[in-house]
């Protein structure tokens, strides 16, 4: 499935055009991150420069791409999608051979990474997606060296059950916050109102019509969106 959506993110205008309006050129339009969201995580990364960070289900690799340049940190890129990682891949020598930089093509619940070797960890809009979102953050804690932090973000309600914070707990992570953030909720809803608007004129687009899909499942639902940020203790 993502495979095939990576592919059609690939092609499409509509996503470069709407979706990626407000954000880095670099930044690829795929996930609802906003240009405020990469700023404030990178933040919460700062102490990683020089350092390493992993990027959890990191799809095509452009908002990863993007943090560590502004950190000033090295990266690994995981994700069980081959089409997404070669996508990276492509981004990431584009961009310059200055980052170094390591995809990799692996389940988030065993990334074969070994144990305490990243500074950081940052995954953006994908734990929701997550069958075994338990499994994705012990592994998580276990590459993550004692002191480093992991930001998620993500949606939460009733229905998808995803509680960050007792994720964080769970897997042995300290949760120092799960925060609430309607701004990124409302750029979301005005992204999945022109697609659903939009979808008619370009029948040929196939991640615009996916997307308009998309928005009518997710448009009716009450969610928060949420900014997630756990401390493996030393």
């Amino acid at each position: 499935m993502f495979d095939t959506a990576f592919r059609e993110a690939d092609g499409s205008e509509w996503l470069q055009r709407v979706f990626g309006a407000d954000l880095p050129a670099d930044v690829d339009p795929f996930s609802f991150i906003t240009v405020d969201g990469l700023h404030e995580i990178a933040g919460i990364l700062a102490e990683c420069r020089a350092g390493t960070v992993l990027d959890v289900a990191c799809g095509r690799g452009g908002p990863g791409l993007w943090l560590v340049q502004h950190i000033g940190a090295h990266l690994i890129g995981v994700d069980f999608s081959p089409v997404g990682i070669k996508q990276a891949s492509s981004r990431a020598a584009d961009l310059g051979h200055d980052l170094q930089v390591r995809y990799v093509v692996a389940d988030a619940t065993s990334t074969g990474l070994p144990s305490d070797s990243v500074d950081g960890v940052v995954c953006i809009d994908a734990i929701q997606l997550m069958a075994d979102r338990a499994g994705v953050m012990a592994e998580v804690c276990r590459v993550l060296r004692p002191g480093g932090q992991a930001v998620f973000t993500t949606w939460e309600d009733a229905d998808q059950g995803v509680d960050l914070a007792a994720l964080f707990e769970a897997a042995g992570l300290l949760a120092v916050s799960v925060e609430e953030r309607p701004d990124w909720l409302v750029r979301e809803r005005a992204i999945f109102e022109r697609a659903l608007a939009d979808a008619p004129s370009f029948p040929d687009d196939a991640a615009l019509q996916g997307l308009a899909e998309e928005a009518e499942f997710v448009l009716p639902r009450k969610t928060r969106r949420v900014l997630g940020v756990a401390r493996k203790p030393r």
